[in-house]
C-alpha cells in the first residue's frame, strides 16, 4: 500500500496571531499613558519596594528619665526598652483587562482600539491614587497599630502614662496652622520625651488650595487689614492632593501638616503595573490585561498633625 503523501505547508501564507501583532503597540500606549499623569501620592508617602508577601515594621519603646546617683557606691539602674506593636503591610493584587475580536480589529476605522490601553492605564493610575488617599480620608475613623485613629488626642505611649496628640480642630487658618505647627514641635516619643519634629509640608484638598496659598505666601497676616508680618510665610511647602476632596469621598475642609523626615506613611510596590496578552486559538479573541500589587499604611503617627476642618 503506498504511503500517503503529506501536504506541503507554505509557511509564508500562515499569518501570525493578530493579538501578537497588536501587542507591542498597545503595550507602548499603556505605559506611555500611565506615565503621563504626575503621581500625587508619592508627595506624601514613603514609596518603597517589597520582595515578600508582606512587610512588617516593629516599634520599640524608649528609655525613661535618668536617675540621680545618690552615693559613690550606688549601682547603675538598668532599664529595658519594651517591644512595640507590629505594623503589617499585606500586599493585595489588582487587575483589569479588555478583549478584542479579530473582525473588530480588521474593520475598525476610527482609531478606537488605541483608546483601550490608554483608558486602562488611566483607570489604574486613578485607582492607586484613590486607594492611597484613604489613609488621609479616614484619618479620624480608621484605627492604626495602636488602636487609635491616625489623628487622635490620646495616642498611648509604651513607657509613659502620658499620651500623644496630633489632632487639632477647626478650619484652615493662620491661627490653626500655627497651633498645628506648635503641636508637632511638641511630639513625644514612647517615654513622653519631646523629639525633633518639624513640619515641612501642608497637604490640602483642591477646595483649600487658594486659601492655603494666601496663608503661606502673603507678606502680611492673611485675611486681615492689619500690618502684622505673616510669620508662616514660606514656612511650609504646599501639596494640593486632588484625591483628598469631597469629589473622591473625602473632605473639602480637612488639612494636614507633615514632617517627611519623621512620618512613617508607607506605600509598598510588590509588583508595579504590567501589561500582558493572550489569544484564544479557536475564536481569535485576544485578551489584554494589566496587573499590579501593592500595600500602604502607617507605621507611626508621629510626623503628621491634622484637622478635619470642623470645630469640636
Amino acid at each position: 500500500m503506498p504511503t500517503p503523501v503529506q501536504p506541503t505547508v507554505d509557511n509564508t501564507h500562515i499569518s501570525e496571531p493578530f493579538g501578537k501583532l497588536l501587542e507591542p503597540g498597545l503595550r507602548k500606549i499603556f505605559f506611555e499613558t500611565y506615565a503621563e499623569v504626575p503621581e500625587q501620592f508619592s508627595k506624601v508617602y514613603n514609596v518603597l519596594t517589597s520582595k515578600k508577601a508582606k512587610e512588617t515594621d516593629y516599634g520599640l519603646g524608649a528609655f525613661g528619665d535618668w536617675e540621680e546617683r545618690i552615693s559613690e557606691i550606688a549601682e547603675v539602674p538598668y532599664d529595658t526598652i519594651d517591644p512595640g506593636l507590629e505594623r503589617t503591610y499585606v500586599h493585595k493584587a489588582y487587575t483589569k483587562g479588555f478583549m478584542l475580536g479579530r473582525e473588530l480589529v480588521d474593520d475598525e476605522q476610527y482609531n478606537q482600539i488605541n483608546k483601550f490601553p490608554a483608558a486602562l492605564a488611566r483607570s489604574g493610575r486613578a485607582f492607586v491614587e484613590k486607594e492611597a488617599a484613604k489613609t488621609f480620608i479616614n484619618a479620624t475613623t480608621a484605627t492604626i497599630y495602636d488602636g487609635k485613629a491616625l489623628l487622635a488626642e490620646d495616642h498611648p505611649l509604651l513607657n509613659s502614662t502620658k499620651t500623644g496628640c496630633n489632632l487639632v480642630t477647626g478650619a484652615l487658618s493662620t491661627a490653626t496652622l500655627k497651633e498645628a505647627m506648635t503641636m508637632m514641635r511638641e511630639t513625644v516619643d514612647e517615654a513622653g520625651n519631646i523629639i525633633a519634629a518639624s513640619p515641612k509640608k501642608l497637604v490640602v484638598p483642591p477646595a483649600l488650595e487658594f486659601e492655603a496659598r494666601e496663608i503661606l505666601n502673603s507678606t502680611q497676616l492673611a485675611g486681615t487689614d492689619l500690618n502684622n508680618v505673616n510669620s508662616v510665610k514660606g514656612a511650609l511647602d504646599l501639596v494640593v492632593y486632588d484625591y483628598l476632596g469631597e469629589a473622591n469621598g473625602g473632605s473639602d475642609t480637612a488639612w494636614f501638616i507633615i514632617d517627611p523626615t519623621l512620618a512613617q506613611i508607607n506605600f509598598f510596590w510588590r509588583v508595579k503595573p504590567e501589561f500582558k496578552w493572550g489569544e484564544d486559538f479557536d475564536t481569535f479573541v485576544a485578551k489584554y490585561r494589566a496587573y499590579m500589587r501593592f500595600s500602604y499604611g502607617v507605621s507611626d503617627w508621629r510626623g503628621i498633625v491634622g484637622s478635619t476642618g470642623v470645630s469640636a
